[in-house]
Formats: C-alpha cells, sequence, structure tokens
C-alpha cells in the first residue's frame, strides 16, 4: 500500500509545480548561459598556434593594449576586447586561404560573436569612462603581441568557465582611474 499526500492538487499541478521550482532553482544557481560556451579550448589552442607560427626575430610592432594595473579580471578583459580586435586586425593579415589568415578570422570571429551574444557588453560611455588611461603602447614582436592577447582571452575563457553566476561587467568605478595613459614599454630585444 502506497502512502500519498493529496493536499488537493491535481496531479498535473504538482508536475508543473516541480518543473517551475527545478528551472528557478536552475535561474538562481547562476548558469551564465551561453557564454560559457563562447569560448573553449579550441580558441585558446588557436592562438597558441598564431603565436608558434610568428618569425622569433626580426620584425617588430607598436601597438597599444590594455594593462591591468588595478583592474579586476572582467574589466580588464572588457577594457582589453576592442584593442585586441585592433590589433588583430590591423597587424596581422597574412594571405587568404592559409592556416595564419584562418586562426585571425576565428579570433576576430570569436570576438564578434562574444559582442554579439551579450556575453561581454561593449563600453558604455554615458555611463563608464573610457578605459583608455590604462592604455599603453607597446613596440614587441608579433609573437609577443600574441602573447598577450592569448593571456586576455585565457582571463576571458576562465570567467566564463569557471564561475557559477553570471559575471558582473559593471565597470564605472574602476575605469574612473585618472592616470595619465603610459606611452612606451621599452622593446622585449632583452628575451631574444
Amino acid at each position: 500500500m502506497r502512502a500519498t499526500i493529496n493536499h488537493g492538487f491535481p496531479p498535473f499541478q504538482v508536475k508543473c509545480l516541480c518543473v517551475i521550482v527545478f528551472l528557478s532553482l536552475s535561474l538562481t544557481m547562476g548558469d551564465p548561459g551561453p557564454c560559457r560556451h563562447s569560448i573553449t579550448r579550441d580558441h585558446l589552442l588557436t592562438i597558441r598556434r598564431l603565436v608558434n607560427n610568428q618569425l622569433q626575430s626580426g620584425c617588430s610592432i607598436t601597438y597599444t593594449l590594455i594593462e591591468r594595473r588595478s583592474l579586476s579580471k572582467c574589466c580588464y578583459v572588457k577594457a582589453a576586447l576592442p584593442w585586441i580586435l585592433e590589433l588583430l586586425t590591423s597587424h596581422f593579415r597574412y594571405t587568404q586561404g592559409s592556416d595564419n589568415h584562418s586562426y585571425v578570422l576565428s579570433l576576430t570571429g570569436l570576438i564578434h560573436n562574444i559582442y554579439s551574444q551579450r556575453c561581454v557588453p561593449q563600453i558604455n560611455e554615458e555611463l563608464e569612462d573610457d578605459p583608455v588611461s590604462f592604455g599603453m603602447s607597446f613596440s614587441s614582436s608579433p609573437s609577443e603581441a600574441l602573447g598577450r592577447v592569448q593571456d586576455v582571452l585565457s582571463e576571458y575563457w576562465e570567467l566564463v568557465t569557471t564561475r557559477d553566476s553570471p559575471v558582473d561587467w559593471s565597470c564605472e568605478r574602476e575605469y574612473t582611474d585618472t592616470a595619465e595613459p603610459l606611452t612606451a614599454l621599452p622593446t622585449s630585444d632583452l628575451q631574444q
């Protein structure tokens, strides 16, 4: 004999209530949704391949990227992504159909996808100061520049895959740093 407690609810309503409770728990646990899958280990492998395909000596490029300084991980990533997109599109042009061309297309597509899925909001200059004060001009080898790109993308991957809740991308307070932007970093000739 099975004991059941019936408080006057039809079985269908009980099942619906269970589904609603289950869905509510899933939402309150904060699944970051599609952003968890917006970057994969394959993307990180792509940037690693692109780094490995660069000449180790010879040319030097000058570019601007965001320096971390006192920025939290999420505000650093948010500020750095537009500069990374600019770096990839202006300094890393390859013959169409080549592996490197495919890698750059994959990485720029990744960043556009991150924006289109609203995984990282673009900087809202009505609410946030432009984090240009965290920008720094670098002169280094292409592989070192791509290493910096890899660092930022790795931090983004860590943010969206290791948290149980969505990332808070509000950076109003952090971007109000009024320090003058740094303009130059010594070249990395000592490492070569």
